[in-house]
């Protein structure tokens, strides 16, 4: 009530005036409600910084009579909205939508990584524009030129991808070539994505095979690489691994899950479990080493015992899969084993 702004669409639809002080404190109001409950829950991945624009994606290029959102508003007065996410969300990672002009770059100073409407469009709406020739990468330079630290976001928070229409319509509609199609997924892998939104909808056989082999690298894809221990084990003796793993994604994962070991007999008993010091959000692209030591208890029973890892939640519950065989049925992974001696 009192809200300043506009109606459009023969009143069908109301615009506020982002800049009156009543829209703003009720705006702040829901996102600190939303923030005391969400914000830092295990299940949410990224908060998208909205509540800007149509659908809040930092446009209002629907509405003819209305003034173009970057035009009508500083810099300074859209900034408050991004800071108003970072003030209710701050420990759950955050994008921010790569139309948001000036605002991109202030995010991603702050901590926020981005995401892009439309991806995959080589000519949806006009044979001479595209997002991806002439949109995408003029947004992208100006954020670097903005904030240095633009191109290295990815390495800190997510980088997110939305279709541009449905890839069915790819096939029967835009008539993309699978070249193009590749082209898009090389694009998202350039970018260190970590989520394509494909909208739920089904994927052309035509392309089943670009979508599968790009699905092996998109995010994070970790894996036990190497494995080493002292090869004489004994009862009351700690053991310590040293362990190569390898990210085969092309971004590390931004939740803090936990790197577990145990050591499970022949019954299936856990005998000993630890959680390491490593820090999976440290895991870019590439090898990472680490130790970790499990002690033995004494009076162990001699026999063969195996190693098994998990990357866990902070309930002990195991959360991503690994690319390794031997999958347990509580979800975590057998990759070795040893015989204990006397």
């Amino acid at each position: 009530k009192g809200i300043q702004g506009q109606w459009v669409e023969n009143g069908k639809t109301f615009v506020p005036d982002l800049s009156d002080p009543i829209f703003i404190a009720y705006a702040q109001k829901l996102l600190n409600a939303l923030g005391a409950r969400y914000d830092g829950n295990p299940n949410l991945a990224f908060v998208d910084i909205g509540m800007v624009g149509s659908w809040g994606e930092w446009h209002n290029s629907n509405f003819t009579d209305v003034a173009p959102l970057l035009e009508k508003y500083a810099p300074e007065q859209l900034n408050r909205y991004v800071d108003m996410h970072f003030s209710s969300f701050p420990k759950t990672p955050k994008i921010m939508l790569i139309s948001g002009g000036n605002s991109l770059a202030w995010a991603s100073q702050k901590g926020a990584g981005w995401r892009a409407d439309c991806w995959g469009d080589w000519h949806n709406f006009s044979a001479e524009w595209s997002h991806m020739r002439d949109d995408y990468p003029q947004r992208l330079a100006a954020a670097q030129t903005a904030w240095p630290g633009f191109n290295d976001s990815w390495q800190h928070a997510p980088v997110s991808l939305e279709i541009c229409g449905y890839m069915a319509e790819w096939e029967s509609v835009q008539h993309y070539t699978r070249e193009e199609v590749q082209a898009s997924f090389d694009w998202a892998l350039a970018q260190h994505a970590s989520t394509l939104n494909l909208k739920s909808r089904p994927v052309p056989a035509a392309y089943r095979d670009i979508v599968d082999s790009a699905l092996l690298r998109i995010g994070y894809r970790y894996r036990v690489g190497q494995l080493e221990w002292d090869t004489t084990v004994r009862s009351g003796m700690p053991l310590t691994l040293n362990v190569t793993w390898r990210n085969d994604g092309v971004a590390p994962a931004y939740l803090p899950y936990l790197v577990q070991w145990r050591i499970v007999n022949d019954a299936g008993t856990t005998v000993t479990q630890i959680k390491t010091a490593d820090d999976v959000r440290q895991w870019l692209p590439g090898d990472h080493h680490s130790s970790a030591t499990l002690p033995l208890p004494a009076g162990l029973p001699v026999g063969q015992y195996r190693l098994e890892a998990a990357l866990t939640n902070h309930q002990g519950q195991p959360r991503i899969q690994l690319a390794n065989e031997g999958k347990t049925g509580d979800g975590w992974y057998s990759l070795a084993s040893f015989n204990l001696k006397e």
